[in-house]
């Protein structure tokens, strides 16, 4: 049947392709897929959505079908671009203008520009549904399409012609299909309204609009194609969707406080906007308007939010929830006695009424309850949406004229110095992340030097090769927002309503481990703009059948996965080594071979660009490193920080499978693994997991206590458990690990820590310290923080890592330091023949702390680990009696 119907629509579009066929009228959405955008228990598929906006394309002269590139998962992202015809025909010229108006050092002079200001168009770019369960937009987004394309009125025609209209009717294809496969596989079943057993992001799940910055997923690289190499939009909204009890939407602007990099026109072109979109829906007869709320302009990780260090008016909305497709029904509220709720109801049941009836500036016309439905949600963003399109029509000269006075600002601040530029050493500890940090920068659009002779900054020398990121670039606020330390505002401190939403410190060459130096003042250097930031090739040196490599650089990880899965023996060098003029602190990786080692061991230093050393060597003190069996544990339901560290293990090229409850229940874990990693998740969801009645049989449950004990035997007979995050509670209260959390019962007056970067000590003398700096930084994200139940039952443990007495904040906010002092980050606890690493430190915090990586991939990969000869030889020396 798809056979057919694919045949017919390639007819179709030929037919439509051809002469003469303007004069077929395109169908609507309600022809094409049977039923209106948004009725009731029906969604719109993504391959259906797709063939309809091509369609669209076909028989229209107003929409051009861009396919952007492949998700994660091999479907496909497209963007639909509308606007007048003579506008398409043009598209190329509009284009240039708009990037010369974001690059002023493009224009010659203020008559040029305003030139380019009265002839330009406002790029603006709408993106929808990146959390595939808010799926309002993406369903709205095809009356939105066909709206634009067909309707000839004074309206419609004055956006064709002032705006260029970027619609990507999904940032996350492979969730769409994931939410309307299950939801057709469980409507009008017992289990329509279960949740998705798995992420709707194959590996972030909702965390998808927080990887804005860090580049690593493939849907953030095409989109910052789109936002910072191709198109340039002016305008940036992005549509989500929101609890179901209170407001109906919120819209721009946000709440205090706001980044002071932001040029303050952005602020309040962005004001002006949403509040467009908010006389919009008013006119329209809709209430539960709201903005000022909840969302703070601090934080710039959440995809549209990065737009605003951009120079682009990033936007967002957020609609209330329904049922997914279904109707959801909330009491009417009741003045005299209003009540607080925000969860959604289970299987239909009636919503209490909303509790926020205060009617204010910010929202004059309160939500009182009812019924609401996916329709409503289409509804509402529809008219937000053309609200925001006539306005930026209306406002054409006035923000073409906003982009080009913003970005001149910012090349005349980065001029002006203080700061003038960054510099990154090319010579790291670890060069490999030095690199992946600029190459990050370059996603977003930074321009990146290269120092092609020595020169001198701040009356510091630098070599030739140095990195150098000048401050006079257009995107100056992005650049100095993502390397230097976050303050979060001490006026904000003051009143706990302006606590952040997500987090409060990012600082990257922090977060991954990279020494950055801001300089102040204006300096002269001969330097070379990088089209691409390459990783350099490593060096490989000397001769011997033995190779040494640092274990400082993060790729020595995967270095030392490739060569255990080609069968080499890899050593870790318990106590530092000296070769030459190289010095080697504890944990030098000494790898073993043949003839056959050296051509292997050039491709290694060449990919991953670390170093090695060729020599004889004579058996060292260590660890025999061998491939561990790696089990990382998946909960039904999906939890993101599992799929984060999914990703992390796979890029590293660790071999591993996934254990979902029932294996952990089924035991015999000795038998199959050597280390099992549960993710950042309370011990009540790792014992009990989904209990919801309406979830199928399949996915209910957590381990219980089967999997309890067999994780018991499983340790006793020799395995690693790594618990990150909160999972170390588990440990804690079912294995008698003898430790507390000693933040446990503060209130937030007392102790907040919502996301920052914290001063951390590190033994680096232990096997899963090796490699690190003894003083590191390591995120903090409402974690806990470990101390013994008393000192002489820990007697016999390691702490790996821990806070300092003093000065522990570096980026953020940190409310009650003092509870910090001294306490544990991470601390490994024998248990018979095996052991616990508790980790409360966010060591892999959405694949962005570099910096402490390496504390995971060291506890993995000493959990098959045996000692060498030679230390066995002096361990056993030690126990000769005298």
């Amino acid at each position: 049947m798809s056979l057919v119907r694919n045949c017919f629509l390639a007819i179709a579009v030929l037919f439509f392709l051809s002469p003469g066929h303007t004069s077929v009228q395109p169908r609507s959405p309600e022809q094409f897929f049977g039923h209106r955008a948004g009725a009731e228990k029906k969604l719109i598929q993504w391959d259906r959505l797709i063939a309809y906006l091509q369609e669209l394309s076909a028989t229209t002269d107003r929409l051009k079908f861009h396919h952007l590139g492949e998700s994660t998962m091999g479907n496909p992202l497209v963007m639909a671009v509308i606007s007048s015809p003579g506008n398409l025909r043009e598209l190329d010229h509009y284009r240039e203008i708009n990037r010369r108006l974001f690059d002023p050092r493009t224009i010659s002079d203020e008559v040029q520009a305003r030139k380019l200001i009265n002839e330009g168009k406002v790029f603006v770019l709408v993106t929808c549904s990146i959390h595939s369960n808010e799926i309002g937009a993406s369903q709205m987004s095809v009356e939105l399409a066909h709206r634009l394309v067909t309707e000839k009125t004074p309206q419609i025609d004055a956006i064709l012609d002032g705006v260029v209209f970027l619609l990507v009717p999904s940032l996350n294809p492979d969730g769409h299909i994931m939410i309307t496969d299950w939801y057709n596989r469980t409507v009008d079943t017992p289990h329509e309204d279960a949740p998705l057993p798995w992420l709707f992001h194959p590996y972030t799940g909702h965390d998808n609009n927080r990887d804005s910055f860090m580049f690593t997923q493939k849907e953030t690289r095409l989109i910052g194609k789109v936002l910072y190499q191709d198109w340039f939009p002016a305008v940036w909204l992005d549509l989500h969707q929101m609890g179901s009890a209170g407001p109906r939407i919120f819209v721009m602007p946000a709440m205090d406080p706001i980044n002071p990099n932001v040029d303050p026109l952005i602020y309040r072109n962005a004001g002006l906007l949403g509040f467009s979109q908010a006389a919009a829906l008013e006119r329209e007869g809709k209430n539960g308007i709201i903005y000022g709320d909840v969302y703070t302009y601090w934080w710039e990780g959440a995809m549209a939010w990065a737009g605003l260090w951009h120079n682009m008016i990033g936007l967002l909305t957020e609609v209330a929830s329904a049922r997914l497709a279904g109707t959801i029904e909330q009491e009417l509220a009741d003045p005299q006695s209003p009540r607080v709720n925000t969860t959604l109801p289970q299987n239909g049941k009636l919503l209490p009424p909303p509790a926020d009836l205060n009617p204010r500036v910010q929202y004059p016309q309160p939500w009182r309850g009812g019924k609401w439905s996916l329709r409503d949600i289409v509804d509402y963003e529809l008219i937000a949406t053309m609200g925001l399109l006539e306005s930026s029509a209306g406002l054409r000269s006035q923000l073409l004229e906003s982009l080009y006075i913003v970005g001149k600002r910012q090349i005349e601040l980065g001029k002006k110095g203080d700061p003038y530029a960054v510099i990154v050493p090319a010579e790291q500890a670890d060069r490999p992340t030095a690199v992946k940090m600029l190459q990050t920068l370059e996603y977003a659009g930074i321009e990146v030097h290269q120092a092609q002779e020595p020169f001198a900054a701040d009356d510091v020398v630098y070599p030739s090769g140095t990195y150098v990121l000048l401050m006079s670039q257009p995107f100056r606020a992005y650049l100095k927002d993502m390397l230097e330390p976050q303050t979060y505002p001490a006026a904000a401190l003051a009143n706990s309503s302006y606590s952040p939403y997500d987090i409060t410190g990012w600082s990257l060459g922090m977060q991954m481990g990279v020494e950055t130096v801001f300089v102040r003042n204006p300096f002269e250097a001969r330097l070379k703009r990088l089209n691409r930031v390459k990783l350099p090739s490593g060096r490989l040196s000397g001769q011997g059948r033995d190779y040494v490599i640092s274990h400082e650089p993060n790729n020595s990880t995967r270095a030392v996965n490739r060569l255990l899965k080609l069968g080499y023996y890899v050593t870790w060098v318990a106590h530092p080594l000296s070769l030459g003029r190289r010095q080697y602190g504890p944990g030098a990786i000494v790898v073993r071979g043949g003839n056959d080692l050296r051509p292997v061991m050039r491709q290694i230093t060449e990919e991953l660009g670390i170093d090695a050393v060729a020599e004889d060597l004579p058996e060292l003190e260590g660890l025999r490193i061998q491939s561990p069996r790696i089990a990382l544990y998946q909960p039904w339901g999906g939890n993101m920080d599992e799929g984060w560290t999914r990703w992390l293990l796979e890029q590293n090229e660790f071999p591993f499978v996934t254990a979902h409850p029932e294996d952990i229940r089924a035991g015999a874990l000795d038998n199959k693994f050597d280390v099992i990693i549960f993710p950042d998740m309370s011990s009540s969801e790792i014992i009990y997991g989904l209990t919801q009645k309406n979830m199928p049989e399949e996915f209910r449950g957590g381990i219980e206590e089967p999997g309890v004990r067999a994780l018991h035997h499983f340790i006793n007979q020799g395995g690693t458990l790594i618990t990150l995050g909160r999972s170390s509670l588990l440990a804690v209260e079912k294995f008698g690990a003898p430790y507390r959390d000693a933040l446990r019962g503060l209130n937030r007056e007392t102790f907040l820590c919502p996301g920052s970067i914290l001063r951390i000590s590190v033994d680096n003398t232990h096997p899963i310290g090796y490699g690190m700096p003894e003083q590191a930084s390591g995120y903090f994200i409402n974690s806990m923080a470990l101390e013994p139940t008393a000192p002489e039952s820990a007697a016999g443990d390691s702490v790996l890592v821990r806070y300092p007495s003093a000065d522990i904040l570096r980026s953020g906010w940190l409310h009650g330091e003092s509870y910090l002092h001294g306490k544990i980050g991470a601390v490994e606890v024998k248990l018979g023949k095996g052991r616990m690493i508790l980790m409360p430190l966010r060591v892999q915090h959405r694949a962005q702390s570099h910096g402490t990586f390496k504390l995971l991939f060291n506890s993995i990969l000493t959990s098959a680990a045996e000692p060498t000869a030679a230390l066995l030889t002096t361990a056993a020396k030690g126990l000769e009696k005298p």
